[in-house]
């Protein structure tokens, strides 16, 4: 039994109808993606497939939770997850992705698995700049980090302030 024999979804046999499926994208499975930045994750993915004449519609429905490191100060970071996904399957002579709500996998495919797609579809959740609410860093992680851009010797809570400030007039677009 392969790492990703649970995310497969059997296509060829099914009679046109409505069928679901339900998977779950934990830690260990971002492990086997051999993804470390995700620290942990709880996701609960729902399939709503609709076959109708000889085309397959997914709707993956994802919620749930996943750890990343902060971008300031490494601790953990917690990531809401609540996003769909949604492409048709369609058989043909050849696999072909060139669209992004269209997928052609070869007649000879019976079923699909469907883990790239989730853990493409959940990575794109992550925002790109990931860091927690001001002041909600690690205290003594910001400080050092402080201490590297300026050579003063402000206490901790004086150089929060200033990493802070300086986070927030980035995220303004304002400049010092």
């Amino acid at each position: 039994m392969g790492k990703f024999s649970q995310f497969k979804v059997q296509l060829a046999s099914k009679a046109d109808g409505r069928y679901e499926q339900d998977f779950v994208c934990d830690t260990e499975f971002f492990r086997n993606m051999e993804n470390e930045e995700v620290i942990s994750s709880d996701v609960n993915v729902h399939l709503d497939l609709e076959k109708k004449n000889d085309a397959y519609d997914l709707t993956f429905t994802c919620r749930g939770m996943m750890q990343i490191p902060c971008d300031r100060c490494l601790d953990p970071l917690d990531h809401e997850v609540d996003t769909t996904y949604h492409i048709t399957v369609k058989y043909g002579d050849s696999y072909n992705d060139v669209s992004d709500d269209l997928l052609v996998i070869p007649e000879s495919d019976t079923y699909l698995n469907v883990a790239y797609m989730l853990y493409d579809t959940l990575l794109l959740t992550i925002p790109l700049r990931h860091v927690h609410p001001l002041g909600k860093c690690n205290r003594a992680m910001a400080a050092a980090l402080h201490k590297h851009h300026t050579s003063a010797g402000d206490d901790v809570d004086e150089a929060l302030d200033e990493v802070d400030s300086e986070i927030e007039n980035e995220a303004s677009g304002e400049e010092d």
